[in-house]
């Protein structure tokens, strides 16, 4: 048997410890009786009385003075195995034994009880720093149960530990719990009612002459019986409360030696308990506070939607109202050249309009992520020739293609990657003056392919770089050209990160903006010879 568990034994029985171990000295002491004189065993006695106040206290070393000079009087002083002395001077050396074993005791066991509560304040204040540090590190309920409960099993040793989540209707859910394989007790959901319906915790503590008449406070925790009568139990039910409602309920089963907890460790958990409200409480802020500014960013996204749609949308429907109403007027005649020229307009308007359009359903599908990427190989050429086809003639006389012979095949959905190039030729051809070329060019590098699309505009400030990519953002540069709807840059980033690329933005010298759009390696491969 060890140290470590005949002390654990001693403090669980104080009472039995501190006779038993004056008898075993005895019974050890007595076969050398002859040997030493009577004063001598007092001495030893005197040790035996320090070695019970150091482990079980002083109350027990008390009764350990009073068991040895028992033992002294009958087994070591003639006549033996009486109460009787034969010398009257012994009755002196009795007396005197009994004062310093008590004083002894007393001193001993106070320095220990002192020694204990400080050592109890310090693994206390340890475990209160631990939770204070990790559960502001922490992010979720399940993670603050689980470090709560394996914290409480490190410093009180009980038979297990259950936190039990109260949702705003009274749901109770067991988040996390040790010792899962012992079986619930029948009397644990009632206690757990009763501190759900009453906000009070139930512990029946160890008595403690100490505890004055503040600790009887409403918040502190009511006994057992005072719930069930004739109900002893030595767990301990606590509710985890925040500033404004219940948040759940703490568990805290027995000691494994089986002794009841202190009021000190009762406060302990309470204050562990008060710490996971607080965190609940917290992070139930924080949640509400991400769901106001989600709900604050779609308002604002609505607002941009509607005025983008009010001006992008409103413009050409506008002027083709206007065109088809003269085209309509039955005094006017209208020449063929004129006639042409006026539709030419409408079909100008009418594809703007679908382009807004469009342009608004690509990105409620990538932001969905509705639009899933039919990926499939194919030449960069390909994609680009179909691109420069869709485009009006005026621009598509303005781009210039310098692609090297040779390039890789891509894995790419051919419609999205298009619609990436369109955006981005687009926003060149926009910026760049009238008449100024936009050069196409690619190149393999060992991170992939890159394209680069390069124009000769008024470039883009190093602090918009980061905020052309966003959703309605137009640069400083823009107020100069006809409205867009400023998606097209936002659209054509998506593209590239669903395809697991990327675009980033450098200056092309003497002036202008390049657009370098990559295509990782895993999405590139040599064409066959």
């Amino acid at each position: 048997m060890s140290f470590k568990t005949i002390r654990n034994w001693a403090e669980t029985h104080p009472f039995l410890f501190a006779p038993g171990l004056v008898a075993a000295a005895t019974l050890f002491f007595f076969p050398g009786r002859d040997l030493l004189g009577k004063g001598h065993w007092a001495l030893l006695y005197l040790l035996v009385i320090s070695m019970v106040a150091s482990v079980a206290g002083s109350r027990p070393a008390l009764a350990a003075a009073l068991a040895s000079f028992l033992a002294w009087n009958v087994f070591f002083l003639p006549p033996y195995n009486t109460f009787r002395v034969d010398d009257p001077k012994d009755w002196i050396s009795l007396g005197v034994f009994l004062v310093v074993g008590v004083l002894i005791g007393l001193t001993s066991g106070r320095l220990r009880e002192r020694e204990a509560l400080a050592v109890s304040q310090e693994r206390e204040m340890a475990l209160l720093n631990r939770l204070t540090g990790r559960l502001l590190a922490l992010g979720s309920p399940e993670k603050m149960a689980e470090t709560l409960c394996a914290e409480i099993d490190g410093v009180f040793s009980p038979r297990f530990v259950r936190f039990h989540l109260v949702e705003a209707g009274g749901k109770r859910t067991l988040l996390f719990g040790t010792k899962a394989e012992l079986e619930l007790d029948p009397l644990e959901e009632d206690f757990l009612d009763w501190v759900s319906t009453n906000g009070k915790g139930v512990a029946s503590p160890a008595a403690d002459p100490s505890r004055d008449a503040r600790s009887t406070g409403s918040r502190n925790p009511v006994s057992h019986s005072r719930v069930f009568p004739a109900v002893s139990r030595n767990d301990i039910f606590l509710p985890v409360i925040s500033s404004s409602r219940l948040e759940g309920l703490l568990h805290t089963g027995e000691h494994r030696n089986g002794t009841p907890y202190t009021w000190n460790e009762i406060q302990l958990l309470s204050a562990a308990a008060n710490m996971a409200g607080t965190f609940l409480e917290r992070r139930r802020l924080e949640e509400a506070a991400r769901q106001a500014e989600t709900v604050r960013e779609g308002d604002k996204l609505k607002s941009a939607i509607f005025s983008s749609v009010s001006h992008e949308l409103k413009t050409p429907l506008s002027s083709l109202t206007a065109t088809i109403s003269g085209l309509l007027e039955a005094d006017l005649a209208w020449e063929p050249a004129r006639a042409r020229h006026e539709l030419e307009s409408v079909r100008k308007d009418l594809d703007r309009l679908a382009h807004s359009i469009g342009s608004l359903l690509d990105l409620s599908r990538l932001a969905a992520e509705a639009w899933k990427p039919d990926l499939r190989w194919v030449e960069p050429g390909e994609v680009l020739g179909e691109v420069l086809f869709r485009l009006d003639r005026s621009d598509r006389d303005r781009v210039r293609v310098e692609l090297p012979g040779g390039l890789p095949l891509m894995q790419v959905d051919f419609q999205q990657w298009g619609r990436l190039l369109m955006h981005l030729l687009e926003n060149a051809l926009s910026y760049s003056p009238p008449g100024s070329p936009v050069t196409v060019r690619s190149r393999v590098t060992e991170f992939g392919l890159e394209t680069w699309i390069e124009d000769e505009g008024p470039g883009i400030p190093e602090e918009e770089r980061d905020r052309v990519f966003t959703k309605f953002f137009r640069g400083s540069a823009s107020g100069l050209l006809p409205g867009g709807t400023g998606l097209g840059l936002t659209i054509a980033l998506e593209i590239a990160r669903v395809h697991g690329g990327s675009i980033r933005i450098e200056d092309n010298l003497p002036k202008g903006t390049r657009f370098v759009v990559l295509l990782p390696a895993a999405r590139v491969r040599e064409t066959e010879a």
